[in-house]
């Protein structure tokens, strides 16, 4: 199937800011800094009347990913390509495009502060997964096209995308609110390395139903939260504190729904979709719910799989594939 009630602040707090054993590590030994190449810059410098001199070095820098974001991400070809400059120069000249361009980098004029981040978050990634690479950084702006683009080497995202809840362009796009409100420089971190544990861990179970789905995309959450320790779940999940709220007061009564309703192991792509894709609400949920709760359920048990597995490894958690024998081992009850 693949290749994504109100309680007292206190609890959530509780709830969200739990230690785990695997967030307090030493990872000053690694040797390893993060500096996100900046592709729109070079690009939108070039001048637009001479690409087909100027690109090709820009493309020689570059490499893999020059050929992703023409290929894949803006979708003109490559230099080989019938018309290829022609499309490239009303790619960079396009006014909203360019609009994108000028108020991203307005935005993300310093991007100390993530390069800093992802960092850390990498450092934490090298230190349990010693022979997994580390993927090179690399930003862009597609015209609002794409929020982030991996492939084995490569890990990007679209700056342009994550400008703030309240831009204006969004709306004009008649992109939803509830994708809106998640489209802000703070996500940017854990969206890209939840990208980065999806293509590093793949879902494999010769069972595809919603309780191998939930529980793998619930080691990919925590996973997630494993290397940014110091990031709230609500922002990991992109919930909003109500909705955040909401699943910590009825996380029961969400599990007792999927058991009464026989959903568990249901292998329908289509109800599996509807309950771990985003969306305003999460289908068969109230519509306080979040879209993606059953996948927050997911964490939930890997969390208390993990608990109570007090020897087991990152690597070790991520190496089992028997999913129904992480849910029996967990002994969830919520």
């Amino acid at each position: 199937m693949r290749k994504l009630l109100v309680v007292p602040i206190a609890l959530t707090l509780l709830v969200s800011c739990h230690s785990n054993r695997f967030d307090k590590i030493d990872t000053s030994s690694i040797d390893l800094k993060v500096q996100a190449r900046r592709f729109e810059i070079d690009l939108f410098s070039l001048n637009p009347d001479s690409l087909s001199i100027q690109y090709p070095k820009l493309e020689a820098e570059y490499g893999n990913f020059a050929r992703m974001f023409t290929e894949g991400i803006i979708r003109i070809g490559n230099p080989n390509t019938p018309d290829f400059y022609l499309s490239l120069k009303h790619f960079v000249t396009d006014t909203m495009v360019h609009n994108a361009y000028v108020k991203s980098e307005l935005l993300f004029s310093n991007f100390g502060q993530i390069n800093e981040t992802l960092t850390q978050a990498f450092k934490r990634y090298k230190y349990y997964f010693p022979n997994k690479p580390v993927p090179q950084i690399f930003t862009f702006v597609s015209g609002y096209n794409l929020s982030l683009a991996v492939d084995d080497s490569i890990l990007a995202v679209g700056l342009d995308r994550y400008r703030g809840a309240k831009t204006v362009e969004y709306r004009l796009m008649g992109i939803p609110l509830y994708q809106q409100r998640k489209m802000i420089p703070e996500k940017i971190p854990s969206d890209l390395m939840r990208a980065w544990m999806y293509a590093a861990f793949e879902f494999n179970d010769s069972i595809d139903n919603l309780l191998s789905n939930i529980i793998y995309e619930g080691e990919v959450m925590y996973l997630t939260k494993r290397m940014l320790p110091n990031q709230t779940d609500s922002l990991i999940f992109g919930f909003t504190p109500n909705e955040y709220k909401w699943c910590v007061n009825n996380e029961r009564p969400m599990w007792t729904s999927l058991i009464e309703n026989k959903m568990l192991f249901s292998t329908n792509t289509s109800d599996i979709n509807k309950l771990i894709n985003d969306a305003p609400f999460t289908s068969g949920f109230p519509q306080e719910s979040p879209g993606r709760a059953a996948v927050w359920l997911g964490y939930r048990i890997v969390n208390r799989f993990m608990d109570r597995n007090d020897t087991l490894t990152l690597a070790q958690l991520m190496q089992i594939k028997d999913y129904t024998n992480i849910l029996r081992e967990a002994r969830y009850n919520p």
